[in-house]
C-alpha cells in the first residue's frame, strides 16, 4: 500500500469517527428535547403552576434559544463549531438539572432559560458542523443526521413513560438525559471539526451577507416548524376534544406525524443520489399539503392520523435540505448565515403553538389545518433554490 492511499485511509477513518460523533450531537439533542417537553406536566404539576405560566416559560425558552444561536454564531467565529456544541451541551446539561432539583418557581425557570439558551447554540452550531461533514464528502448526510434527532426523541418519549411512574417520576429520565448529554460534550471536545469561519477578515474585506437568500431560507424554515409546532400542540386535542376519539387513540396523530418525519428523513439521503432536492421538495409539499388538508376536512380518525403522517413528510424533508442549502451560500459567512437563518427555527415553534389555537377559536380546526396546508404551498415558487 503506497503513502498517499495509507493517508487516504486515515482521512476517512477520521471523517467516519467524526460523522458517528455529529449524529451522536443530533441524537442526543433530540433524546434530551423530548426528555425535557415530556417532563413538563410533572414540572407542571410539582410547581401548581397554570397553563398561561407554562406558556410563558416555554416562550421565554424559545427566546433564548433564539439568543443561543446568535451566541453559536459568536463562538463559532471565534474559536470554532465545535466548541460552541461543548458550551450549547454544558449550558443544557446545568439548566436541565437546575430544572430538575430546583427548590422554588425562580430557580426552576432559571433552569429552563438556560437550558433554552443550549437549546439554540447546539441547534445552530451541530447543523455548522453538519454542513461541513456534507461539504467534505460530496454528498448529502443532513437526511441522516436529522433521522437520529427524531428516532432519539422517541427513545426520550419512551424513557420518559417507563420511568415517570416509578417512586422519582420524571427525574430518573431527566438524570439520564444530563448525563448523556454530558458524555456527548466531552466526546465533541476533542471528535469534531475544528474549523471555523474567517473570522480574521476584517469588516470591510467580508462579502456581504445574501440577505435576500437568507430570509426565503429563513421563511421555509419558519413555515416548516409552524407546521411542525401546530401539530405537535393541537393534534392530540384535535383528535380528543373536536372528533372525540378515545385517550388511547389521541396520542396517535403526533406518533404518526413523526412516524412520517422519521420515514422521509431515513430515504432523503438516498433520494437525493437520483432526484434533485427541488424535485423532492415538490413531491414533499404536495403530500405534505395534501395531509393538512385531509386532517383538517375528515371526520374520520383513520384519515385524520394518516393525515398527519402525510404532514410530516413535508417537514422531514424541508428542514435538511433547506439547511443543506443555507450551507451552501457563503463559505466565509457559513456559520453567521446558518445560525441567522437557524433564528427562525423558533419564530416557527412560537407560530404553530399560537396560530392555531386563535383560528380555531372563531373559524375551527380546518380553517387551521387548511391554512398550514397553504403555507406549504407558497414554498413552491422558491423551492428551485433548494440546491
Amino acid at each position: 500500500m503506497d503513502l498517499n492511499q495509507e493517508i487516504q485511509n486515515v482521512n476517512n477513518l477520521k471523517l467516519s469517527r467524526i460523522r458517528k460523533v455529529i449524529a451522536l450531537g443530533f441524537s442526543t439533542q433530540g433524546l434530551g428535547y423530548a426528555t425535557v417537553m415530556t417532563a413538563l406536566p410533572t414540572i407542571k404539576s410539582r410547581f401548581r403552576l397554570s397553563d398561561d405560566q407554562l406558556s410563558i416559560i416555554i416562550l421565554s425558552v424559545c427566546v433564548t434559544a433564539a439568543l443561543g444561536s446568535i451566541l453559536a454564531d459568536r463562538i463559532a467565529a471565534k474559536l470554532g463549531s465545535r466548541f460552541a456544541i461543548v458550551t450549547g451541551f454544558s449550558f443544557e446539561a446545568i439548566g436541565i438539572a437546575i430544572a430538575t432539583f430546583s427548590p422554588n418557581v425562580m430557580v426552576m425557570i432559571c433552569g429552563f432559560l438556560l437550558y433554552g439558551l443550549g437549546l439554540g447554540c447546539i441547534d445552530a452550531a451541530l447543523n455548522m458542523q453538519a454542513v461541513m461533514m456534507e461539504q467534505r464528502l460530496g454528498k448529502s448526510v443532513f437526511g441522516g443526521f436529522f433521522a437520529c434527532y427524531t428516532a432519539a426523541a422517541f427513545l426520550g418519549a419512551l424513557i420518559m413513560s417507563a420511568t415517570i411512574s416509578s417512586t422519582f417520576g420524571a427525574t430518573i429520565a431527566l438524570c439520564i438525559a444530563v448525563v448523556i448529554i454530558l458524555i456527548t460534550s466531552q466526546l465533541s471536545r476533542n471528535w469534531l471539526f475544528q474549523q471555523k469561519q474567517c473570522a480574521e477578515l476584517h469588516l470591510q474585506d467580508k462579502p456581504a451577507l445574501p440577505h435576500k437568500q437568507l430570509v426565503i431560507f429563513g421563511v421555509i424554515i419558519l413555515i416548516a416548524f409552524t407546521v411542525d409546532s401546530a401539530i405537535s400542540t393541537w393534534s392530540t386535542i384535535y383528535l380528543k376534544d373536536v372528533l372525540a376519539s378515545s385517550a388511547t387513540v389521541a396520542p396517535l396523530g403526533y406518533a404518526a406525524y413523526q412516524i412520517g418525519i422519521l420515514l422521509t428523513r431515513l430515504g432523503l439521503d438516498y433520494l437525493l443520489k437520483f432526484k434533485t432536492a427541488a424535485w423532492i421538495a415538490l413531491v414533499a409539499i404536495l403530500i405534505g399539503a395534501f395531509g393538512c388538508v385531509i386532517s383538517g376536512v375528515s371526520h374520520s380518525l383513520f384519515i385524520v392520523i394518516v393525515g398527519f403522517a402525510l404532514a410530516g413528510v413535508a417537514v422531514g424533508a424541508l428542514v435538511p435540505l433547506t439547511y443543506s442549502a443555507v450551507g451552501h451560500l457563503d463559505e466565509n459567512r457559513r456559520d453567521e448565515i446558518i445560525a441567522r437563518v437557524n433564528i427562525f427555527n423558533y419564530g416557527g415553534s412560537i407560530a404553530g403553538a399560537v396560530v392555531v389555537g386563535l383560528l380555531a377559536t372563531p373559524f375551527g380546526y380546518a380553517v387551521s389545518f387548511i391554512g398550514l396546508a397553504f403555507a406549504l404551498l407558497s414554498i413552491l415558487c422558491v423551492r428551485k433554490r433548494l440546491v
